[in-house]
């Protein structure tokens, strides 16, 4: 009779049913994977019926499969949560014994680590202390500990110093003119008597020569003069105080501005008899002198001063850190010189001027050719206050240029930075863990790891949506994600489960007409039954 046949039927219907109302249940659950109810028929042991006449005993439950297949990724607030896009599963430890799992939702403990719901430790190949990612697999710990500050070096500069730019501030003489004792008077001279000297040729700040006079003009009191500056017809104005005839300089220097505007500061003259030759005139404690100025003409000369924006062209700043990660302000001008394709270059430290003049010349296409490569400019140590050490920056000139548009700054960068508190983490898709910091910097910490199997159809589930490595799926194959078959990782999403419930309803609706089709043949087959009973 085939109640043992029909009896098997209901029992793989019932499994059927309670596998596809396990998938329904972990419809929503993070990381799960469908099964799959597999069935074999079975034939009586020993039957030595043929071929043409052999019946089976009924059917049974040969495999419960599960099917890997990709779930769909959903996004989430957390850069901790990881999904895989392809083969492969993340690696957890406990105590040391590791399990498997396609569930990314992770977070940090107390201590650092990064574990899933369980507490399980994620795994992670090591990065060492210069970022480098080691072959050694541990638990993945994020360190919160501060980076100490790094003092800068260097600055790497990307600028475009303009061809045509005008040669910026004055131009002065490079020798004083001298005022010799060439003329000699008898005794005092007469209140408002003017004396006049020979004219000099003298460079103004657009490099054009001007002819000027010196006048020296007796005043009442004793001793006193006035002196002028006059030149085309136009006087400089006297300073307020007269020049007392106390000494005879062996040099004057005079500074002026061309459109007559400036005025000369007062000047001491001593008068010294004793070396006054060639007097023909009786000699007394009051003789007076006046002196002529010879004439120079003198080259001319750049004068730089920060605070003064006419004595450069450009200039730009950029923040350096000392060894204790406090910031100064590094400025850097640039004077265009009168000598072709020619540049000067200033620094200061927080308004302290780093040295002198650094000599930049360019090439007639514009590219750095002084200082030769590797064309940098080493400024003289700058020690800051607060007790940090000396400072010695250097600027990397190479990809400056000289081309004929406007003054730019392309790039500037240096490479010191302050303490910084750990800002975030981040995940890339080849598993790189990557914090940054509050001051700017990253650190490369890890590279998350996968594994996986040769076949895992024979891994053993081990519920919390993890399995355990067996005999039948082999050992597992560690890699970085994205090499070989490892699928690639994305950070801030979960890989929900890979059920799609129409296929289980549809699923469902088979497994009850199975087993009510079973069902029947057990009432089909106890009415055979009655009917054989009943037989007198």
């Amino acid at each position: 009779m085939p109640f043992r046949t029909a009896l098997s039927g209901l029992n793989a219907a019932s499994t059927q049913l309670r596998v596809l109302g396990n998938n329904i249940a972990n419809s929503s659950t993070v990381g799960f994977k469908k099964s799959r109810t597999e069935f074999a028929d079975v034939v009586p042991a020993g039957s030595l019926g043929t071929a043409s006449n052999t019946v089976g005993s009924g059917v049974k439950v040969s495999a419960i499969t599960q099917q890997f297949t990709q779930g769909n990724v959903n996004f989430t607030d957390n850069n901790l949560d990881l999904a895989n896009s392809g083969q492969g599963f993340f690696i957890v430890s406990d105590n040391g014994v590791n399990s498997y799992t396609r569930a990314g939702n992770f977070g940090v403990d107390r201590q650092g680590f990064v574990v899933n719901t369980q507490s399980q430790r994620v795994q992670a190949f090591q990065a060492d202390a210069a970022g480098t990612i080691t072959g050694a697999i541990n638990d993945l710990q994020l360190d919160r500990s501060d980076i100490p500050p790094s003092a800068t070096t260097s600055i790497d500069a990307g600028i475009n110093l303009d061809a045509t730019s005008l040669i910026p501030g004055n131009l002065v003489p490079t020798n004083s003119f001298t005022v010799p004792n060439t003329t000699i008077l008898d005794g005092d001279a007469t209140t408002g008597t003017t004396f006049n000297s020979p004219n000099f040729t003298a460079v103004d700040q657009y490099g054009a020569n001007q002819t000027l006079n010196v006048r020296f003009v007796k005043l009442a009191g004793a001793d006193q003069f006035d002196m002028f500056l006059v030149q085309g017809g136009t006087t400089f104005a006297a300073a307020a105080n007269p020049i007392t005839a106390t000494a005879i300089p062996t040099s004057t220097t005079f500074a002026w501005d061309a459109d007559g505007a400036g005025s000369q500061s007062a000047t001491t003259v001593t008068v010294n008899t004793s070396a006054i030759t060639g007097i023909t005139a009786a000699a007394n404690g009051d003789t007076t002198a006046a002196t002529a100025v010879s004439a120079v003409t003198g080259s001319q000369q750049s004068a730089f001063f920060a605070s003064d924006t006419t004595t450069f062209n450009n200039s730009t700043s950029v923040n350096v850190f000392d060894s204790l990660g406090s910031p100064h302000l590094l400025t850097t001008y640039f004077r265009r010189t009168g000598v072709p394709n020619t540049w000067e270059v200033y620094g200061t430290v927080d308004g302290t001027a780093v040295g002198g003049a650094n000599n930049l010349v360019f090439s007639n296409a514009g590219a750095v050719v002084t200082p030769a490569a590797p064309s940098t400019i080493t400024l003289p140590a700058y020690t800051p206050p607060g007790g940090a050490a000396a400072m010695n920056l250097s600027i990397d000139v190479a990809d400056l240029s000289q081309y004929g548009s406007a003054f730019s700054v392309n790039s500037l960068v240096q490479n010191g930075f302050t303490t910084g508190r750990l800002n975030g983490i981040d995940v890339g898709e080849t598993g790189i863990v990557t914090a940054s910091f509050t001051n700017g910097q990253t650190r490369t910490l890890a590279q998350v790891a996968l594994a996986n199997f040769s076949n895992p159809q024979g891994l053993n589930q081990l519920g919390d949506t993890s399995w355990a490595e067996t005999f039948g799926s082999g050992a597992p194959l560690i890699s970085a994600p994205g090499s070989g078959s490892l699928g690639l990782i994305q950070s801030g999403a979960e890989e929900g489960s890979n059920v799609d419930l129409t296929e289980q309803l549809v699923g469902m609706i088979t497994a009850q007409r199975n087993f009510q089709a079973n069902a029947q043949v057990i009432t089909t087959a106890d009415t055979i039954t009655q009917t054989i009973i009943n037989i007198r």
